[in-house]
């Protein structure tokens, strides 16, 4: 088996804590985004179902699918009573299906649940009520735009909404605003942040913004190339800032389970080559080996995520 120093195309040079984020890496480093590139994009998107189902079955797919219902219902028209209408969650949506989706196609926390429980539905619903009218209001935009720090700020605020709630950090709102705003929110996955953040991986707001405007951007250039050779490439994909994410987790998740058919399909060559096969470190080193102060503190600054 090939090491990813020998993997064709643009390669990365740093060393990664998650699986597969290498060939995330690999997936980035393609620049610039031309139709051929955009074809591979799309390759990695239109797997994502298959991968979930690889990596944890007919239970992650099932998750996957009552989020898209949700979404769907958080996204319709206002009718006429338009208060009483408007999108709420629920803590069995929160507990139920948000969270134990986001715990099964990532690393699971348990010790997040009492917190999490000790939520009243009251309050859950208020929050995100107060967040998605947030959220409803940003302005699709890219980064060159004069509002893209003002979404930037709109966004927070959004965001801050849902961190009111007990056990809930920025990874876990993004998973929620990308359900109701995916053209403005991508998902914290940790192999997304790996994979665009280029400091030590984090789930503070400021990181989330960061890797978030990259896949706005991303979304954006995506959306550009797709309109313009849509014909040549068949691609009807619209880009948004949570669809990039899928992809860039699609792409790590088949590297990490040594999935080289859907890898060669994606990247349309040896997917032997997209294989990693030296010793990951895991983040343990994040968790705390022998009990120090600086483990110590890492841990109580990942209670809420």
């Amino acid at each position: 088996m090939a090491d990813v120093s020998t993997m064709s195309g643009p390669q990365s040079t740093r060393h990664y804590t998650r699986p597969g984020v290498e060939a995330a890496a690999r997936l980035l480093s393609f620049e610039p985004i031309t139709n051929d590139v955009v074809q591979k994009w799309s390759n990695a998107l239109n797997n994502y179902p298959a991968m979930l189902a690889g990596k944890k079955g007919d239970k992650l797919v099932s998750l996957d699918k009552k989020m898209d219902t949700i979404a769907s219902l958080w996204q319709r028209p206002l009718g006429v009573n338009s208060k009483a209408d408007e999108p709420a969650l629920t803590k069995a949506q929160l507990i139920d299906i948000i969270i134990e989706w986001k715990f099964l196609k990532g690393k699971p926390r348990n010790a997040l649940k009492p917190l999490l429980n000790a939520n009243s539905d009251t309050t859950i619903n208020e929050c995100s009520r107060r967040a998605f009218r947030i959220a409803k209001a940003i302005r699709q935009c890219g980064p060159s735009h004069e509002n893209w720090d003002e979404s930037n700020t709109s966004m927070s605020m959004a965001i801050s909404e849902l961190c009111k709630l007990k056990g809930i950090g920025p990874a876990t709102a993004s998973a929620i605003l990308g359900m109701y705003r995916p053209d403005i929110f991508a998902f914290m996955d940790d192999e997304v942040i790996e994979s665009l953040y280029n400091g030590k991986r984090g789930y503070t707001l400021k990181i989330y913004l960061d890797i978030n405007g990259r896949c706005r951007e991303l979304a954006e250039q995506l959306g550009r190339k797709r309109n313009r050779f849509s014909n040549d490439v068949g691609d009807d994909v619209k880009w948004t800032p949570y669809k990039v994410g899928q992809a860039l987790w699609t792409v790590a998740t088949a590297s990490a389970t040594k999935n080289e058919e859907l890898l060669s399909e994606i990247f349309e060559d040896d997917g032997s080559k997209l294989i990693q096969s030296r010793t990951i470190t895991e983040d343990t080193n994040l968790e705390g080996k022998q009990g120090t102060k600086e483990a110590s503190t890492t841990r109580r600054k990942r209670r809420k995520l």
